[in-house]
């Protein structure tokens, strides 16, 4: 199989939508050894922790690999523009283990998470993240499963919201009510601006974001 990774927040002992990243190793591949073993090893950490932190575990046919790291902020994100964004890239659906293609791209930001957007304005996801946009006309909508991830916060939001997958462009953004991140290792985190124009907070993402904090 492909290298892929699962990260997630371990938090009083839990991992939210934990069975949604089983279901996503098993569709990127990987056998019902693996998933069992990434069950076991989810178990693990979640009785080991005793303060919040993000685990990545990395599954190869060579075997699994768990690293940790500090949750990163929850603050709104302020997301730069690279327009590199490619819907035709259907590998970019699995959660390959390989990123140094983002470290690249960040590094060109010092080290900011960054919104990936085609050349022609459509817009992706970004190096860290799904998105969810309240249009101007007020509708839900998440960019098309085209070229990005299928982000387990991502698949959930949907089903919690009844969103829409739909193309976002650039200019929908910049009248946008609203729009947040989707992540694993935060939940549902507004989006403050992208690029030069500042975005509007909208109170329906901290009502997900407040559901999300909440699961079990």
């Amino acid at each position: 199989m492909i290298p892929v990774f699962e990260t997630a927040l371990v938090e009083d002992g839990r991992i939210r939508l934990r069975e949604r990243h089983l279901t996503r190793l098993g569709a990127s591949g990987g056998s019902p050894a693996q998933v069992a073993e990434l069950d076991r090893l989810l178990t693990e950490v979640c009785a080991q922790a005793d303060q919040p932190f993000v685990v990545r575990i990395d599954i190869a046919d060579t075997g699994l690999e768990v690293v940790t790291r500090p949750p990163r902020p929850t603050t709104p994100v302020a997301l730069p523009i690279k327009r590199i964004y490619d819907p035709t890239v259907e590998l970019r659906h699995i959660k390959i283990a390989d990123r140094s293609w983002v470290d690249v791209i960040e590094a060109e930001f010092d080290g900011a998470e960054v919104l990936l957007v085609s050349e022609d304005g459509l817009v992706g996801e970004t190096t860290r993240a799904s998105i969810i946009v309240r249009l101007a006309n007020g509708r839900l909508v998440v960019p098309r499963l085209a070229g990005i991830l299928q982000g387990v916060t991502r698949g959930w939001a949907l089903d919690e919201t009844g969103a829409d997958e739909a193309d976002v462009h650039l200019d929908d953004l910049h009248v946008a009510q609203g729009a947040a991140v989707l992540t694993a290792g935060r939940g549902v985190i507004p989006i403050a601006s992208v690029g030069d124009h500042v975005i509007a907070r909208d109170a329906v993402f901290d009502e997900l974001q407040t559901v999300w904090r909440a699961l079990p």
